[in-house]
């Protein structure tokens, strides 16, 4: 690993995007987002820390990341420099389009919605899954005729190997390693079940007993997030869920998720979800 490399697909149909990316240094995600589709991450060098919704785990080399539609999630750096990684961005409708069983493909889907999300295989099985993502790159950084057939089917594939060999992961809930500070995790997962309340700061941290400033710098130094901008990704997902299933006027929305102010709520949700609330609506409910 000399010097960071970038390569990207995008499938015709809007479907399935994958990124490769060499990155060298220390690197953190800076874009706080939310995103309808299922990420399936595979660290093929390096070490990183991964927080999804309220739980850090620490990812290493060889393993495979599960992340559920419209997961809160965040990469970190683990203290260790230099990594690179596949990224895979899948909608639903990939299985559709291939022709894929309902019931096979809620099979595929099953490992996003694993207690630990996290696949680390034992030899030789790693080594299988670690030579078809070297050979989706290898596509990816040289394409040929079908090119985006291969893809979509290693992608499949993919999550194929992943639900079948579930059985042989070495992750446990009980072994993993706990990454977020114990007082740092009460207040997320507190977040979490009362996002919709009028929460300040300084008020989160009496009622923990600690002090405002140390809440902060301890919430943004172990989940990536500073407080105000994880609690506003809780309630833009809220807000997200009640316009696709709800006909309650977006101010009533506005309000039920936890924003006081609508004007702010407008801002936050274009900021997060690169869209207004009233085209996200409109979108999901007329996707032509």
């Amino acid at each position: 690993m000399t010097k960071p490399f970038r390569a990207d697909y995008h499938d015709p149909a809007g479907y399935l995007d994958i990124e490769y990316d060499r990155r060298i240094g220390y690197f953190s995600m800076t874009v706080d987002h939310l995103h309808d589709h299922y990420e399936l991450y595979y660290l093929l060098s390096g070490e990183r820390i991964y927080f999804i919704k309220d739980r850090s785990y620490r990812v290493r080399a060889g393993d495979l990341v599960f992340v559920d539609r419209n997961a809160v999630h965040k990469t970190l750096d683990s203290g260790r420099p230099d990594h690179d990684r596949v990224v895979l961005y899948i909608r639903p409708e990939l299985f559709t389009e291939l022709a894929i069983s309902p019931e096979l493909a809620e099979g595929l889907k099953e490992p996003f919605g694993w207690d630990i999300p996290i696949l680390r295989l034992p030899s030789p099985a790693s080594e299988a899954m670690a030579r078809m993502v070297s050979e989706m790159v290898d596509e990816m950084v040289h394409p040929q005729a079908g090119s985006c057939l291969l893809l979509r089917h290693r992608s499949v594939e993919l999550l194929l190997y992943a639900y079948r060999n579930q059985q042989l992961g070495t992750v446990r809930s009980a072994d993993t390693e706990p990454i977020l500070h114990p007082k740092t995790q009460a207040v997320v997962r507190y977040l979490n079940d009362n996002y919709q309340k009028g929460f300040t700061l300084p008020g989160v941290a009496e009622a923990f007993r600690i002090s405002p400033h140390y809440l902060s710098r301890l919430f943004k130094q172990t989940t990536g997030f500073t407080f105000s901008d994880y609690l506003n990704l809780l309630r833009v997902k809220e807000a997200q869920r009640l316009l696709r299933e709800s006909d309650d006027s977006i101010t009533d929305i506005a309000m039920r998720a936890g924003f006081s102010n609508f004007s702010h709520f407008g801002k936050v949700f274009k900021r997060t979800v690169q869209m207004s609330p009233r085209t996200y609506r409109q979108q999901y409910r007329d996707p032509g």
